[in-house]
């Protein structure tokens, strides 16, 4: 299988509301904006935290 692109866009006056909010959404240990790559890091962090989840949940019912 081939690799999966995912494209969202935003409005213009989205990106900057989701920009303005950069230290909310970045927490107390972030600094400056957010952007583009920041969230394909955070979204495939989760990904793999979810699947990883996900995946070990099933093994542990195989198991029983």
């Amino acid at each position: 299988m081939a690799d999966t692109t995912i494209t969202v866009t935003f409005t213009e006056a989205q990106w900057t509301r989701i920009v303005a909010a950069s230290s909310y959404i970045k927490g107390p240990s972030g600094s400056g904006n957010v952007d583009a790559d920041f969230f394909k890091t955070m979204w495939k962090e989760n990904l793999t935290t979810q699947v990883k989840s996900y995946e070990k949940e099933q093994a542990s019912i195989a198991d029983f």
